[in-house]
């Protein structure tokens, strides 16, 4: 009896032993995660806040969505962007549409939507009537993003020091840097480019790690409603929970629902704008511009057209990075149509180098089947995306989908050395760009 409780007495003390090992190694698994973490975004901080600077950061009293939001707090759609005059082309505030003698803002409503939420909270804190107030701009579009990118990349490696690097790379050695930069004057191009690829960034790294599918349908949301084309990634969304073996139904249910949510939203904003809803209302942007190049480049072909596959195919996958040397310092010395995504992000290239790798994983498989239709899509729209200045900033609508399917690759290996001294180009490239 006395040698049963000894053995007794003695399993128990193992066993609390176990549980004490497994909750240190749980205590510096997540101590690691959060210095990670932590040193990520003070080096990104300290390499990007030259050029990004948010204490900068204002939303213009021009910016399409915010004119949009004031127009849907007065309870009307059209926007009040006249400068002097409804005669003058040169009256309007670039990029709305001219439909019916009245003014609309053609892009999606993401932005919109935020703005209205920062416009009335405004109204009852006291900020100044018709402003986006400066600090939640900053906490809505700039600060989520490290803890975003973290987490999609952590899901996908499963090794913070890696997640980290990647994240910083996707802020550092993309056009997002750029795009960060244009955010500081609310440039709406640059603001649903940040947010379209922090969606994206949500969808492929809840596709690649758990499949829990909400996060996927969160970010479904967050980048159609930022750029219409990326809805198409909501078919690889649905496709990944038809297949789970998990609670399939319920997971059906929230992938078909998100999708169907994105686009009938997109679609019942054009019917009430523009009387239809498979009208976007961009051509209507060149109403009275028909002499601009974009304009006799949309009315000659359309706004989708093989016509501008060449061209846009040579700003996005060939035109090299131009310098020259000054009194002082080397400088970039580009267009404004593109420079190669492949030459500014070359970590980029493991798509194609990892092509067997991705062949095998059914989820990397259909991401990256739909990331390549919306790359054709691109390829064929009138406008190459100027003005971007030594990059190509269309790349942001499949480049986090391309990063996230190819991260266990590039980071294992002899690969992981490359992709350091990629990081090391991409960065001081796109910081030299300003």
């Amino acid at each position: 009896m006395s040698e049963d409780l000894e053995g007794s007495s003695a399993a128990e003390t193992s066993s609390k032993e176990d549980d004490l090992q497994k909750a240190a190694s749980t205590w510096k698994s997540q101590l690691r995660t959060a210095g990670c973490f932590c040193l990520m975004v003070v080096a990104v901080h300290l390499v990007a806040s030259p050029n990004v600077q948010l204490s900068q950061w204002h939303v213009s009293k021009e910016n399409q969505a915010l004119l949009e939001a004031r127009a849907w707090l007065d309870g009307r759609l059209d926007v009040d962007a006249w400068r002097d005059g409804r005669t003058a082309s040169s009256s309007r505030i670039h990029d709305t549409a001219l439909y019916a003698d009245k003014l609309y803002n053609v892009y999606p409503p993401m932005f919109t939507f935020l703005s209205v939420v920062a416009l009335a909270a405004g109204n009852v804190m006291g900020v100044p009537a018709g402003e986006f107030y400066p600090p939640w701009y900053v906490g809505l579009i700039a600060l989520p993003l490290p803890f975003i990118g973290f987490w999609a990349f952590l899901q996908i490696v499963r090794r913070a020091e890696w997640a980290a690097v990647l994240t910083a790379y996707w802020l550092l050695g993309t056009p997002m840097q750029p795009m960060l930069n244009g955010c500081s004057f609310g440039s709406i191009n640059c603001i649903h480019h940040v947010l379209a690829t922090a969606g994206l960034l949500l969808i492929v790294g809840d596709l690649m790690g758990r499949k829990r599918i909400w996060p996927a349908a969160i970010g479904l949301l967050i980048a159609a409603w930022s750029r219409q084309l990326t809805i198409l990634y909501g078919l690889a969304i649905v496709w990944v929970a038809w297949r789970s073996t998990e609670c399939g139904r319920r997971k059906v249910v929230l992938a078909f629902g998100s999708l169907t949510l994105a686009a009938g939203t997109l679609m019942f904003l054009s019917w009430q704008k523009f009387d239809s809803p498979f009208e976007s209302g961009y051509r209507y942007l060149y109403e009275g511009r028909e002499e601009s190049w974009y304009g006799r480049r949309a009315i000659s072909h359309g706004l989708f057209s093989l016509h501008f596959l060449s061209e846009n195919a040579w700003y996005m996958n060939l035109s090299p990075p131009k310098f020259r040397f000054s009194p002082a310092y080397l400088q970039q010395d580009n267009d404004t149509l593109g420079v190669s995504i492949w030459m500014t992000s070359p970590v980029l290239l493991a798509g194609f180098l990892g092509i067997r790798r991705w062949r095998r994983n059914s989820v990397a498989g259909v991401l990256m089947a739909v990331s390549l239709v919306v790359i054709f899509m691109l390829l064929t729209y009138h406008n190459p995306g100027s003005p971007q200045v030594g990059y190509f900033r269309f790349a942001l609508d499949f480049l986090p989908v391309w990063m996230g399917v190819t991260a266990l690759w590039v980071t294992s290996g002899w690969r992981r050395h490359a992709t350091l001294a990629c990081l090391a180009w991409s960065a001081l490239y796109f910081h030299m760009l300003f």
